[in-house]
């Protein structure tokens, strides 16, 4: 069958079928989202995506929410360009719209003869292709029938009969332990299990947060394999009695539609980030061949604010030996954990070695495996904005406008934990936005300092109620966010005064 299809494909394409690249092209950048409406937040995350150099989208279902596969796919031109690669998986809310003359799947097959991309299958429903050496499957459990005894056989024979050392498998719908929110039982277990077996990145959304497993030896059991930083990809050795296969599953669903608060947890997520949280939307990348290592990828969640959210290196033992060092970047192969390095990152001192990568993760690192500490860039001024350049070193900017922007809470972001308080908190926020986009718009002096004095008052009104309703909650990380957040607005726009 998969040989049928692929001639099928090479007649529709012509002469278009050609070899692949065995390995992607160094600090090849895939952006995965998923739920993304149709809107300023979702141009946001596209304008995000553009701005941190990706080559390619993986889109794991829900597109715009109003059935206008037009609409969506302007969007995506309007700010990514109508050659850009977008790949996607029908999301439960594109069904009705996904097929047919007009559907998602009309545009997406048109944007994928325009760049000649090959592809084999009903694509975006149970389909497969390789790009620039990344061999992903796209499937569409619990939509366009179920997962077990359909979708999973798929993917186990797709990942079966490929060579390509980096694959993802994406679709839209979750497991219920495989999501932080309010999903059920949706796919079957199966596709997490072949996938796993396959050595696949497992990439879905669906629930409106972004999260992140540990790298597991059973999906279905929740059985976490390692809690290192740095997670070791391995396929299943089918001649063997053992189950070798280890993956991780991911949601990546803030790509613009909404976000949710957190409801579930586990021992085996390494990151959580949801209104909970004080989450924004944002993307989550991955950078593969990193560095000119064929075998790691680095893999980054950020928001449409810059915060980082999550990082860690992913390592595919598939991919190949790693390339002789010829740097100090690369110097920790084949040594042990601890080594002294070198990561050739200005932002990172007392760099070492963990699970064969030198690092350096910055400062918002998740699952207690960061190695190298943080260069410490704070001069000790509240009105600078502190960062550092990997290659420049620290930073101190004059807190302006922007920079208050930035750190405002959004009213939707204040999590339950704010009990009573919610509603007052939202609304003083909600007053505070608006006073602070006045003041960017004002052209006399006069008045921006009266809308930002008022936005202050706003912050502080909010920074009061939160304080109050967080009292002797120090462990909550909800009440810890929520605090932190509005205090550093606060600070921030004060600094607009001095």
């Amino acid at each position: 069958m998969r040989a049928l299809l692929a001639s099928c494909v090479a007649l529709a394409f012509g002469s278009l079928v050609w070899a692949e690249p065995e390995a992607p092209p160094v600090d090849f950048k895939i952006a995965f989202i998923g739920d993304q409406g149709l809107g300023p937040n979702a141009q946001a995350v596209l304008t995000l995506i553009r701005d941190e150099g990706a080559s390619a989208v993986l889109h794991s279902g829900d597109f715009d929410y109003t059935d206008s596969p037009a609409a969506w796919d302007d969007q995506i031109n309007g700010v990514l360009g109508g050659n850009f690669p977008y790949f996607a998986s029908a999301g439960n809310h594109d069904a009705s719209a996904f097929r047919g003359p007009g559907g998602y799947q009309e545009f997406l097959a048109a944007r994928m003869k325009r760049l000649r991309i090959p592809w084999r299958g009903d694509l975006g429903v149970q389909s497969s292709l390789t790009y620039n050496g990344i061999f992903i499957v796209m499937t569409a459990p619990g939509i366009f029938g179920a997962g077990d005894g359909l979708y999973d056989l798929f993917i186990a024979g797709e990942l079966a009969a490929d060579t390509s050392p980096w694959r993802i498998s994406s679709w839209h719908e979750d497991m219920q332990l495989m999501q932080v929110g309010g999903k059920s039982d949706q796919t079957g277990w199966g596709v997490y299990e072949q996938s796993r077996r396959g050595g696949a990145i497992i990439a879905t959304a669906h629930e409106h947060s972004y999260s992140r497993t540990y790298l597991l030896s059973s999906c279905q059991n929740q059985t976490v394999a390692s809690t290192a930083s740095t997670l070791v990809l391995s396929r299943d050795d089918p001649g063997t009695p053992a189950d070798e296969g280890r993956s991780f599953v991911f949601v990546s669903g803030l790509g613009g539609s909404s976000i949710r608060p957190q409801l579930l947890d586990g021992p085996w997520w390494a990151s959580v980030y949801t209104s909970t949280q004080g989450a924004n939307y944002g993307a989550l990348f991955g950078v593969f061949n990193y560095r000119g290592d064929p075998g790691l990828a680095y893999f980054y969640f950020k928001d449409i604010g810059g915060y980082v959210a999550d990082e860690f290196f992913v390592r595919n033992g598939a991919a190949g030996a790693s390339p002789a060092c010829t740097s100090a970047g690369c110097d920790c192969r084949d040594r042990p954990d601890g080594a002294p390095c070198d990561d050739g990152n200005a932002c990172t001192v007392d760099d070492a070695c963990l699970g064969g990568v030198c690092g350096g993760m910055p400062q918002s690192c998740h699952g207690g495996g960061c190695t190298g500490s943080p260069l410490a860039c704070d001069d000790g001024d509240a009105c600078t904005e502190d960062a550092c350049d990997p290659a420049a070193g620290c930073r101190h900017t004059p807190i302006d406008l922007p920079a208050v922007k930035r750190a405002l809470v959004r009213p939707e972001a204040v999590g339950a934990c704010a009990g009573r308080q919610r509603a007052p908190i939202r609304r003083l926020l909600r007053q505070a936005h608006k006073l602070v986009e006045q003041a960017g718009k004002a052209s006399e002096q006069e008045k921006r300092t009266l809308l930002i004095t008022a936005a202050v008052k706003r912050l502080e009104a909010a920074g009061r109620r939160a304080a109050d309703v967080c009292q002797g909650r120090a462990a909550d990380r909800c009440c810890t966010t929520l605090t932190g957040r509005i205090n550093t607005a606060h600070d921030r726009a004060r600094c607009l005064f001095e």
